[in-house]
């Protein structure tokens, strides 16, 4: 009879290079990603033992795949000067709210790092896939695309301006001013129990527990940064190293995984 214990070892180990492989290549497809947060693959060995005999020392049986971990240190910025363009010096995520035309008593927010946002024509704030960026009352921030003024002219908007604690100024005409709306931000006792959906962008889960949301620069929520944008934390020269380092791991499995082989040929022969 054949013993298989060496060959699940040695496949476990395979599959786990082989996930943090992936996970290294996802991290390096989004180096350029405003907002996007690297990952980390996490392993747990396991062990065997028998049960009914607690002197027995646990023997190793391999390792197996756990949930990756993000890391969510602060990114660099880019300087854009686009008056929709913020970045988030601190801690804090955008709130994104589900489709206009899809807005349910029980929406799921998304909360999001990439601050690359813009007006639509009917004058909402919206990331680059049109969802909603929520403001006060956690309600989508519209900006009115005209206004009348006093007397009965229609003005447009000639400038926008965010002021770093989320305050949306317009300019309509040459120099009416209006305060329309302020960014909401959230918080979150756990941020790496996030679940990430892709796209830079989260859902709470119970591990990550509910959203604190506030307005920039109170609780403990950062300041915005107009005109910028915060880039991937990824680290291309790290993420290479450690390609190469997983690929090392991966073909020293592979050999063992060759020599378990031909030994057992040998003794079946």
């Amino acid at each position: 009879k054949i013993d298989m214990t060496m060959f699940s070892i040695i496949k476990s180990g395979m599959n786990a290079t082989n996930k943090d492989l992936a996970v290294i290549s996802n991290n390096i497809a989004n180096a350029s990603t405003n907002g996007f947060k690297r990952s980390e693959a996490q392993f747990e060995d396991l062990y065997f033992s028998q049960h009914n005999d607690s002197t027995t020392v646990a023997t190793g049986m391999g390792v197996r795949n756990i949930k990756p971990r993000q890391s969510f240190s602060q990114g660099s910025f880019q300087q854009t000067n686009g008056s929709l363009d913020l970045a988030i010096m601190g801690e804090g995520f955008f709130v994104i709210g589900e489709p206009l035309s899809n807005v349910t008593e029980n929406e799921t927010l998304k909360y999001t790092r990439d601050g690359s946002f813009q007006i639509d024509a009917i004058g909402n704030i919206v990331n680059s896939d049109g969802l909603p960026v929520l403001g006060e009352g956690a309600t989508p921030i519209n900006v009115p695309v005209n206004l009348i003024n006093e007397n009965g002219d229609t003005l447009v908007i000639s400038a926008i301006k965010v002021r770093d604690s989320g305050d949306i100024e317009v300019t309509y005409g040459l120099d009416d001013t209006r305060t329309v709306g302020r960014f909401l931000l959230a918080d979150f006792v756990n941020e790496h129990g996030l679940k990430n959906i892709g796209n830079s962008r989260f859902e709470e889960t119970p591990e990550s527990g509910e959203a604190i949301l506030s307005f920039p620069k109170e609780l403990t929520l950062g300041k915005l940064l107009p005109g910028s944008l915060e880039k991937s934390n990824t680290d291309i020269t790290d993420e290479l190293v450690t390609m190469l380092r997983t690929q090392h791991a991966f073909n020293g499995c592979s050999k063992l995984l060759q020599s378990d082989i031909d030994t057992v040929k040998r003794l079946i022969g």
